[in-house]
């Protein structure tokens, strides 16, 4: 008996080294890349910018929208807001469609940096790239001093595009 379980026992060790030289590992490896390219995007769709309902333009009402972009880090980038559709000589304008109301864009909650696209009403915005969304607040105000009267009473907007160069 001793020697049927001795016979066993290097039997299954001499297959253990047999086999373990049957079975050797063999590895190759490979590369893993990206190449990421500067690249910006308007990544969550601007917020609309509503003054709400008002009667007289006899005071300065005010509104605000944001607009949220993504940049590669450290990617310098403007941020414009061209002039709208119905643009005055010195102000943006909402129509009815034959009245307008004038308004202005600002970068500050002051009120006191009008923001455009260097061309028109105010400086881009310029900033750098986080590799995050940052959010912008865009502050409108509807100032009197641009409406010396009222117009009639009706549905007025604009239509403002945002653009991002980098």
């Amino acid at each position: 008996m001793a020697i049927k379980r001795n016979y066993i026992l290097g039997f299954m060790a001499a297959t253990l080294v047999w086999s373990s030289t049957l079975l050797a590992d063999v590895t190759d490896t490979f590369d893993v890349t990206i190449t990421i390219e500067n690249s910006c995007d308007l990544t969550t769709p601007a917020t609309d910018m509503a003054f709400g309902t008002v009667q007289l333009l006899n005071t300065n009402y005010t509104a605000t929208s944001t607009v949220s972009v993504t940049c590669t880090s450290a990617l310098a980038y403007d941020l414009a807001l061209d002039a709208g559709e119905n643009q005055g000589a010195t102000t943006r304008r909402m129509t009815d469609g034959t009245n307008f109301v004038s308004y202005r864009l600002y970068n500050d909650a002051g009120h006191t940096t009008l923001w455009g696209d260097d061309t028109a009403f105010g400086s881009v915005n310029a900033d750098t790239g986080t590799g995050v969304e940052k959010i912008f607040s865009v502050y409108g105000r509807v100032e009197t001093g641009d409406n010396a009267t009222t117009p009639p009473a009706g549905a007025y907007s604009d239509t403002v595009t945002v653009t991002v160069t980098f």
